[in-house]
């Protein structure tokens, strides 16, 4: 018996998120006239993306920075995270732009790393209020969190699987690169095979 991966294993997970996104874009138009909205399927969605978010962070500080309190720690939070994208990866980070398709919607969930280094993550802010007071927060279990949610994570795990150096099976239906950049171990791997 084969086993998957554990980028395989973070990837299948990410698209069946995607899917779910896809059920919700049948009755709320991907616009972003409707980034306010919110819902029991929304925050489905933003209770889900969040936590697996948290994962396949600790995932990638596994391959890129196995000595950084977001590998080391026990609990690592996201300013862990954020220190450790900010010290291996920020330009890649801070530049990818997700593409949400059959939309004009461009999200660069990370961007912020760079722009407000010190400032807390929006969206993460939200997903974290929600989860741990919901009824307070319901109203912001908003459709843009969870876009945004859902776009970090597939910059999360694209770069897990190029850190990797680890093709993936699957492909997005709804989500794509508009714009990234390379993982600098690609570019070592690229330098091997030419």
């Amino acid at each position: 018996m084969m086993s998957k991966s554990l980028v395989q294993l973070h990837w299948d997970y990410f698209l069946l998120m995607e899917k779910d996104l896809i059920e919700i874009s049948e009755t709320l138009e991907l616009d972003k006239a409707n980034f306010a909205a919110f819902g029991p399927r929304i925050l489905q969605l933003i209770l889900a993306a969040g936590s697996e978010l948290d994962v396949a962070l600790k995932s990638f500080a596994s391959i890129v920075a196995p000595e950084s309190s977001a590998n080391m720690s026990e609990r690592p939070n996201m300013s862990d995270f954020k220190t450790m994208i900010a010290e291996n990866a920020l330009e890649q980070f801070a530049t990818a732009t997700v593409k949400i398709l059959r939309s004009d919607i461009l999200l660069s969930p990370w961007a912020c790393i760079s722009e407000h280094p010190d400032k807390s993550i929006s969206w993460w802010d939200a997903y974290n209020k929600v989860k741990h007071k919901r009824t307070s927060n319901y109203s912001k279990a908003t459709f843009e969190v969870g876009l945004n949610l859902v776009a970090a994570l597939f910059i999360v795990d694209a770069y897990l699987a190029e850190a990797s150096l680890e093709p993936v099976s699957g492909f997005t239906q709804i989500i794509d690169w508009d714009h990234h950049r390379r993982m600098p171990q690609l570019e070592e791997y690229y330098a091997t095979i030419l």
